[in-house]
């Protein structure tokens, strides 16, 4: 056996190869056994085929210590998943009467009557475990073949989840599979490029071993994932805490915690030690500028609201936007976007706020081609800025683009006109 325990994920469904649904399985156990201190080396999507399905087990078997399966246990004909590990076992199915016994009182108990193929719930492997699913009709599976446990999983994410937390977590500890557990911690950064940071800890990140180091570039800022493999956390704190120092050395001026100090959270933030208020008016953005900022706890404390103004009735009628700049320039336009950051401040009594107008459709509108947005920032103190932004991209593209540069414009707004 291999001295430090290998595993590999298997996805049964011809409906995952055909993009009809997201493999959420594998990712999950992915991330489980990482936890755990498993290393996932292989992962396969094998479809509803009894042949490809023994091709892809000989192979897992021939590299791998551990393997789980998801799919293909359910009562129907294409549910091969079980006959193909026979193939490669040598072993003989067998109807587990504990589980035959549950299904039958399903359909029993809902006065329903059991079709034959349901029965093919209950098989499981001559001389191998079955795991008791509480929450759901087929079983869990393992079997252990030379050197490799298996284990076999339905593929209903509900149903995967509880017999791995309830069933295959112990199994493993019982086996001595698991003797060290990852413990991570996040470095997040800001004003300084993925590609710079990498750059200052090279040398770190080429001799890493146990911690390991991984640049993660996000949305405005850069995450360092340090994550040591350890027996106790305590240990790993201290391969943590070292290598953190060493890192901070380097680069601590751009050091902002150990969560993403996000745009929507340092907008709040800073209003809220000014005890200021902002709010906005919406077009092009419908609303995505205002969900963005309502997702950070506290926003309450300095945001007053949002008016979608998708028609030029609502601006007119609602936001009071002059008919005279609608029909002269247009909604599309500086002088509308203008427009909607002073009226709305004012009807929401606001301090600051900020307006979305462009086209995100194929079709130019005011004479703007799509991609075309304005942006604009009205303040208490009488003045108004506007930024015209061209951007690429498909309808929602094109806004989720307009939200985000819009929050990075208004920030600078924010530090350049009321510094802390």
């Amino acid at each position: 056996m291999r001295t430090e325990k290998t595993c590999e994920i298997i996805s049964v469904g011809t409906e995952l190869l055909l993009g009809q649904i997201d493999d959420t399985n594998a990712t999950w156990l992915s991330e489980k056994m990482a936890t755990l201190g498993l290393n996932v080396y292989h992962r396969q999507t094998i479809g509803d085929n009894r042949k490809r399905l023994y091709e892809a087990f000989k192979l897992a078997q021939s590299r791998s210590d551990l393997v789980i399966v998801t799919g293909g246990l359910g009562p129907t004909d294409d549910d091969l998943t079980r006959d193909a590990a026979c193939d490669l076992f040598g072993c003989n199915l067998e109807t587990d009467l504990f589980t035959m016994k549950k299904i039958e009182a399903y359909y029993e108990n809902r006065g329903m009557n059991m079709t034959e193929n349901n029965r093919k719930q209950a098989l499981s492997f001559s001389g191998g475990t079955v795991f008791e699913n509480e929450v759901g009709m087929a079983p869990g599976l393992c079997y252990q073949y030379d050197e490799t446990v298996w284990y076999f999983l339905p593929g209903v994410p509900t149903e995967m989840k509880w017999i791995v937390d309830h069933r295959l977590i112990p199994d493993l500890y019982s086996r001595d599979f698991l003797q060290y557990q990852l413990y991570s911690r996040e470095l997040n950064f800001q004003g300084i490029g993925e590609s710079t940071i990498e750059h200052e800890l090279i040398d770190l990140i080429r001799k890493q071993s146990n911690p390991t180091i991984a640049p993660l570039a996000g949305d405005g800022h850069v995450t360092i994932r340090l994550t040591a493999k350890s027996v106790s956390k305590e240990e790993a704190d201290e391969l943590l805490d070292s290598i953190q120092e060493q890192i901070l050395s380097r680069v601590s001026i751009y050091y902002v915690g150990d969560r993403p100090n996000t745009l929507e959270r340092q907008i709040i933030e800073r209003l809220r030690n000014k005890n200021l208020t902002f709010s906005a008016c919406e077009s092009i953005t419908g609303g995505l500028f205002a969900s963005q900022i309502v997702s950070e706890p506290g926003a309450s404390d300095a945001f007053q609201g949002s008016i979608v103004s998708y028609t030029n009735e609502i601006k007119e009628n609602i936001v009071n936007v002059p008919i005279e700049i609608l029909e002269r320039y247009g909604a599309v336009s500086e002088e509308c976007a203008r427009s909607m950051a002073e009226k709305s401040r004012v009807l929401m009594n606001s301090d600051l706020s900020i307006s979305f107008t462009g086209v995100a459709g194929d079709q130019s509108i005011d004479g703007h081609s799509s991609g075309t947005v304005f942006v604009a920032i009205s303040s208490k103190e009488g003045s108004t800025i506007c930024e015209k932004l061209t951007l690429i991209g498909k309808r929602n593209e094109i806004r989720n683009q307009a939200t985000k540069r819009g929050l990075k414009i208004f920030l600078n707004y924010i530090k350049n006109n009321y510094p802390v």
